[in-house]
């Protein structure tokens, strides 16, 4: 049984099986054994490179999409100076960190020096990614991208269909996101390059979850990899798994060794759902990479999360993450076709 157990970790392919008998008491403190030997004998191998450092160029963003955090984030809007902005990238290098992603809050061809920034990654032989809604890729903007070096862009689109699209983006309008997506495939293929990778993330909710077929079928061709994941409740409609969750233990969350954050303003926050920096764990006008892993308010986090205590921590309790662990919520997880 042991070894059935770690199958299923290792590779979900049971995840649209709902699994409630993991919840008997029994089977589920016999899970939660295994789960842990499988996090341990990860973490005896991680390395400060294993993160990707996502650093928010600014926090400005031209949407107002209905699951996001955005409206009601009160911090100050600012841009990251490109001299700061290199002195982190610098600093996360001297720890061999290789992925950077130019996202957090934000819009990122909003941002002045979004391709001065892409440029000095990719000057520094590291990976470069973000995500944009394509409002603002213009022809001028697409010629950019390719010059820039640009490993990856994920572009935000839930919808085929126009009063869809613009109920869930409101602010943006549909036409011009696919017409500015579509040249750029068509650029892209044009010069034959194979950089950027072009990739769409569908956020499942409600309103769009009976058109995704055709919105696979329509670009399943054109893109090279099309995501689709849920409305994780950020911006608390709905609220998400308040049933499911009420008999089941917080996993840890494997976000916390994998993504670091960096805010427009150099203090880093616990995690995506930590959309205005409510939980600060470093600040890199002061610190450095390796002192803000080590430092007291990290290592705390994580500890909570390995003792299966993440429901001590209100931004976790709230977040739908350490209860996808759960083998009962694998069918949960993000998709990728």
């Amino acid at each position: 049984m042991k070894k059935i157990f770690k199958e299923i970790i290792k590779n979900n392919f049971l995840k649209n099986v709902d699994f409630d008998f993991i919840n008997f008491p029994i089977i589920h403190s016999f899970y939660k054994k295994i789960y842990r030997n499988h996090i341990n004998k990860k973490l005896n191998n991680f390395k400060l490179s294993d993160l990707m450092i996502s650093t928010e160029p600014s926090n400005i963003c031209n949407a107002k999409c209905i699951m996001c955090p955005y409206q009601k984030m009160t911090r100050k809007k600012e841009i990251m100076p490109m001299s700061f902005f290199k002195e982190i990238v610098d600093n996360c290098l001297m720890y061999g960190v290789k992925d950077f992603n130019l996202n957090f809050y934000n819009e990122p061809f909003l941002d002045p020096f979004i391709f001065e920034r892409i440029k000095y990654l990719k000057s520094k032989g590291v990976r470069a990614q973000l995500f944009s809604n394509g409002s603002l890729v213009d022809s001028e903007k697409i010629e950019q991208i390719f010059k820039s070096g640009l490993d990856e862009i994920i572009f935000s689109i839930d919808s085929l269909k126009k009063e869809t699209y613009e109920s869930i983006r409101r602010g943006l309008v549909f036409e011009k996101t696919i017409n500015n997506i579509l040249n750029l495939i068509k650029r892209k293929k044009d010069l034959g390059l194979e950089k950027p990778k072009i990739k769409l993330n569908f956020v499942k909710q409600k309103l769009n979850e009976a058109e995704l077929k055709e919105f696979r079928s329509f670009w399943v061709d054109k893109v090279d990899k099309i995501y689709v994941s849920l409305d994780d409740g950020r911006n608390e409609i709905p609220e998400l798994f308040e049933n499911d969750k009420k008999n089941l233990t917080s996993f840890p969350c494997v976000r916390l060794w994998h993504e670091l954050i960096v805010m427009s303003n150099g203090k880093v926050p616990l995690c995506c759902m930590d959309y205005d920096g409510k939980i600060i764990l470093g600040d890199f006008n002061t610190q450095s990479l390796k002192e803000i892993w080590g430092g007291d308010n990290f290592k705390k986090i994580r500890q909570l999360h390995l003792d299966f205590k993440a429901d001590k921590i209100h931004l976790c309790k709230k977040c739908v993450s350490p209860w996808r662990r759960n083998i009962s919520m694998i069918k949960h997880n993000r998709e990728e076709k």
